[in-house]
């Protein structure tokens, strides 16, 4: 059967999706992944057909609407922006119009939820979809949904409302344009109906979660059609080889520290942000590998001898050679982390990140979240600290035991051959 997959966003958006078409073609199908032209390259150097949309989003990062979403308050203040920023511009009317093209003669459709025109899509095809999401988004009385994790304990009720206040921002950050682009093909009336995300729920669609039961369990409440798979890790590419330089770094002494931040942050700030990483590595007398990313770290600061800066490399060989793992807590980085075995200390900056940090620390494998306006070198080097003593590694070695027994892709993989049959 011919799938397009439909991603969206950074890289750690995009990369649990490639191992899950990995798994679709060796089941058979023939795959196609959608998303940013940034990631052309690299997705098919696994011999994947991928379709480039001509969104690029390292330059859209460095907007100034870019950095207003990082620079956003809190994760609903961010999706909020986004939409404002996204009114301004062309970049999402071109992008669905591409979206269409290439679901063009598919026969089924998976999609992440910010490509919620992937449901409409499909609709109109007659074709059957999935949607598949790195966090949850089904409503449950157990706990707040990803937007208002962190925030206070107010019963299921209350727990309930925060899964339609999550839907509706997801939701009507795009809802002008896809609108818009339905009504341009003649079927406005395609969007007419409220939410697609409880739509989806009414019409029984199968949802696939890729995170771990290990990393926040499945709630009792949740609808059967709704999976909690575990997660879809990415291994490295066959023929990829770490540089000579990093080699020789990892070999020199203990263990280093990873800090990473992704595609998350102000370009006006990575100097200070890096000052800061650097210092609060000296405070606690670790060695440090640095993970520039597009915006996190600056490739510009001068480095001791014991700090090591890298462009980037693939999480599943790194983090198990670290000390501990500093990153931004994207769910994708989050399951690496855990995967790994090594305590995490996140320091979230949007969306499900905030969720992703609070998870860590209860679960006692990483300290408290540290949000990144209030990072600072003595927050650093107290969360290093506390990730090294000797019960949260074990903690975090014994929950990297567990997940590293879970095969994620397979259950999806199961999962979405029973539902396309």
């Amino acid at each position: 059967m011919r799938i397009t997959i439909l991603t969206l966003g950074s890289r750690g958006d995009t990369q649990p999706f490639i191992p899950l078409a990995l798994g679709l073609k060796r089941a058979g199908h023939t795959v196609r992944v959608v998303g940013a032209k940034n990631f052309t390259t690299w997705v098919q150097g696994f011999g994947l057909d991928y379709f480039p949309l001509e969104a690029d989003l390292a330059a859209m990062l460095n907007t100034s609407g870019g950095q207003a979403v990082m620079e956003a308050k809190n994760p609903l203040q961010s999706l909020l922006v986004q939409r404002r920023e996204l009114s301004k511009t062309n970049v999402f009317d071109q992008m669905q119009q591409e979206v269409w093209q290439s679901c063009q003669g598919t026969e089924a459709i998976i999609y992440h939820p910010g490509m919620i025109n992937g449901y409409y899509i499909a609709r109109h095809m007659g074709v059957p979809c999935l949607m598949a999401s790195p966090f949850p988004m089904t409503p449950t009385r157990r706990w707040p949904s990803a937007l208002f994790y962190e925030g206070p304990r107010l019963g299921a009720a209350y727990n309930r409302l925060t899964y339609t206040v999550f839907e509706q921002a997801f939701w009507q950050m795009v809802r002008p344009q896809t609108k818009k682009f339905w009504v341009q093909k003649g079927m406005g009336d395609k969007v007419s109906f409220g939410a697609p995300y409880r739509r989806q729920r009414e019409e029984q669609m199968p949802v696939l979660y890729a995170y771990s039961e290990r990393a926040l369990p499945r709630p009792d409440d949740w609808p059967a059609f709704h999976h909690i798979t575990g997660y879809w890790f990415l291994d490295a590419a066959p023929d990829w080889q770490p540089p000579a330089a990093l080699t020789a770094f990892l070999q020199a002494g203990p263990p280093p520290v990873y800090v990473g931040f992704g595609s998350m942050g102000n370009t006006a700030r990575t100097p200070e942000l890096t000052e800061q990483v650097l210092k609060g590595l000296a405070l606690t007398g670790q060695r440090g590998l640095l993970a520039s990313g597009w915006n996190g770290l600056s490739r510009n600061t001068p480095l001791p001898d014991t700090v090591y800066m890298l462009e980037e490399a693939p999480h599943s060989w790194l983090f198990p050679q670290m000390a501990a793992v500093v990153h931004h807590g994207g769910a994708g980085t989050t399951g690496a982390g855990l995967r790994a075995g090594v305590p995490s200390i996140l320091v979230p900056h949007s969306v499900d990140q905030p969720m992703w940090g609070r998870r860590i620390a209860e679960l006692g494998v990483g300290p408290q979240p540290i949000p990144d306006k209030r990072l600072t070198a003595d927050k650093l080097a107290a969360a290093i600290r506390a990730a090294l003593q000797p019960e949260m590694r074990a903690k975090a070695a014994h929950l990297g035991q567990q997940i590293r027994l879970e095969d994620g892709v397979a259950k999806a993989v199961e999962i979405v051959d029973h539902y396309l049959h």
